[in-house]
Order: structure tokens, then C-alpha cells, then sequence
């Protein structure tokens, strides 16, 4: 019988293949970017002062 809060697992289908998946930890000292992007081995990551316009210049420089 599934967990009913088994986080482990996609409830949706998700082509990785077409997906950028992007993550953001926040805290009060710095915020941590990172993400998976389609045909890109490597996992990028940024570590910001908290500040919406850099995580948006980061989160578009991803996308390119």
C-alpha cells in the first residue's frame, strides 16, 4: 500500500528530457539557486545575496 506522503515519487508524468526543473533555498543570509536543465550534464548552481532581481536574472540566465 503507497505512503500517502511518499515525496520520493512523481504523481504526474515528467519528461526530463523537456523539463527544466529549478530549486531555491532561502535563507536570511544568502539564497542557493540550483537546477537540472534539459541536454546539460552538469547541475548548475548559484549561491545569492537575498535579493528577487538577482534570483530572476539567475532563474533567466538558467533558461539560456
Amino acid at each position: 500500500m503507497p505512503q500517502l506522503n511518499d515525496l520520493s515519487r512523481s504523481l504526474v508524468a515528467l519528461d526530463q528530457d523537456s523539463t527544466i526543473i529549478a530549486v531555491v533555498e532561502l535563507s536570511q543570509s544568502s539564497w542557493l539557486v540550483g537546477g537540472v536543465l534539459p541536454g546539460i550534464e552538469r547541475q548548475p548552481r548559484k549561491k545569492l545575496e537575498p535579493s528577487p532581481e538577482r534570483l530572476l536574472g539567475s532563474a533567466t540566465s538558467l533558461a539560456r
